[in-house]
């Protein structure tokens, strides 16, 4: 009797047991595929695998986060293709999105229209965010999940960039943007289109004789044993923005997409900081290598463009002007 009794208490702790399997199985059926263009050295994707931690963490394994980096699902225009099917369920961006599917916004990655990464950071999170995210979900069924920073964007030269005058007549690589191309000319920059793997060979053969990019650009491309000179002018704070399918995104439990956001939020949180410890790292770097750093009135350059840059905004980003932008506090 009593040997029955311990049999069936076990058959009914072992069916427990099973269900309870079943339904962690079931659970982890849950899955989030991250895919991305970026290498998963930068600071992006480091912070994007600290999300999927968290994910991870909060729901108990319940939400399986998975990762494809390093381009392994193409490009960002092949990811940015996936996650409007529902191919993948989230990516992370440069601020490709933006320029694509909401062109009439794309001031937010163009150069001497923000005076800083706060500036930046107002307008975008206000209304004029507010209508990027809209045509991202209402045209394309896309969920921002949030922005974080990738860092500044400066100038290299083979002399030293003092003023925004000391531009006349320097030869400076630019890639095809649009609005770099016409900020820069506006300077009296002779621009010169040449694409970004033939940079460094031009800078040696005299082709040009100053360049922009990021600290991580300037520093991977080894531009300090072609430049000598390194301009502090932050005229653009690039971002990386985190997406996901909308149709994924609304179907996930509440409890599920409050671990999301959260877990984004702490994310991006954690990005932002990684990307500035790293300016200040590189920064430091570069310096070490022997370039010499000037920081010159980055006010001055914003007036001197601001001709080109109110043709851009009358022209393509009709949705606001370069006063009002100005204006956010």
């Amino acid at each position: 009797m009593k040997r029955g009794f311990l049999r069936t208490i076990g058959a009914i702790c072992l069916a427990a047991t099973a269900l309870a399997s079943i339904a962690q199985v079931q659970a982890a059926d849950v899955t989030i595929r991250v895919a991305s263009a970026f290498n998963d050295g930068t600071d992006m994707i480091r912070a994007a695998m600290r999300f999927g931690e968290i994910v991870e963490e909060k729901s108990g394994g319940a939400i399986d986060v998975q990762f494809f980096a390093n381009g392994q699902m193409g490009g960002e225009k092949d990811n940015l293709e996936a996650l409007k099917i529902g191919e993948i369920e989230m990516g992370v961006f440069g601020t490709y999105p933006i320029v694509t599917l909401a062109p009439a916004y794309s001031f937010f990655d163009a150069p001497f229209v923000f005076r800083d990464k706060d500036h930046f950071y107002a307008v975008y999170k206000g209304e004029l965010g507010d209508g990027v995210r809209k045509i991202f979900k209402e045209q394309n069924g896309i969920h921002e999940l949030g922005i974080m920073g990738r860092g500044y964007r400066h100038i290299t030269s083979n002399k030293p960039i003092e003023f925004v005058d000391d531009l006349a007549g320097v030869k400076m690589r630019m890639g095809q943007s649009k609005p770099f191309i016409e900020a820069f000319a506006e300077t009296g920059a002779v621009v010169v289109p040449i694409a970004l793997p033939e940079l460094f060979t031009s800078l040696k053969l005299g082709v040009v004789s100053a360049s922009e990019g990021p600290y991580d650009q300037i520093y991977t491309f080894k531009l300090h044993e072609a430049q000598s000179h390194l301009a502090i002018t932050g005229h653009l704070y690039a971002t990386s923005l985190w997406l996901m399918n909308q149709e994924f995104y609304d179907g996930l439990s509440e409890e599920h997409r409050k671990i999301v956001d959260e877990a984004a939020a702490e994310a991006l949180a954690l990005g932002d900081k990684m990307s500035e410890e790293s300016a200040e790292q590189l920064l430091a770097k570069l310096q070490e290598e022997g370039m010499t750093v000037t920081k010159p009135d980055y006010a001055a350059f914003m007036q001197k463009v601001r001709p080109a840059i109110d043709r851009l905004f009358a022209q393509d980003w009709t949705v606001t002007t370069a006063a009002a932008i100005e204006a956010v506090k």
